[in-house]
C-alpha cells in the first residue's frame, strides 16, 4: 500500500505515485504506541467490490509505524481509528491497497482475500 503513494517519510523517498497520498509516520501520544499492533476495526468508507460481505465495523490486524494520507478522498476504502483516524485501504479503478495483514486476520481476512481474487 505505502509503496503505491507519492511519497514515504519513511526513508524520505519517491513511491510509484500510483495514488494521490504521502505515506507518514505516526506522532503519537501515550497511550498509543509504536508501532500499532494488534487488532483494530476498519470502517468502509465507499462501496466496493473488496467490501463485499464484510461487516462495516470487521476487526484486521495490524503491525506498522507509517500510515497513509489520501489527497483524494474517493480512494479511501476504508478508515481505522488509531490516536486520529487514518486510511487503512484504498481502491483508485482496479488498484487496492490495505495497510493491516488480511493473511493475519482470519475470518474477515479470508473474505477480504475472496473479494480481491473476485474482483
Amino acid at each position: 500500500m505505502q509503496l503505491m503513494t507519492k511519497h514515504s517519510e519513511e526513508g524520505n523517498i519517491n513511491g510509484l505515485g500510483w495514488i494521490d497520498a504521502q505515506t507518514k509516520k505516526f506522532d503519537l501520544q501515550k497511550p498509543f504506541k509504536v508501532p500499532h499492533m494488534g487488532w483494530n476495526n476498519v470502517t468502509h468508507k465507499k462501496d466496493s467490490v473488496l467490501a463485499k460481505e464484510l461487516n462495516n465495523e470487521a476487526s484486521f490486524y495490524f503491525v506498522h509505524s507509517y500510515y497513509v494520507s489520501c489527497n483524494v478522498t474517493q480512494d479511501i476504502l476504508f478508515e481505522t481509528q488509531y490516536g486520529h483516524d487514518f486510511v487503512s485501504g484504498f481502491q483508485k479503478e482496479n488498484i487496492y491497497g490495505v495497510q493491516f495483514h488480511p493473511e493475519k486476520s482470519h475470518r474477515a481476512g479470508l473474505q477480504l482475500m475472496q473479494n480481491f481474487i473476485a474482483a
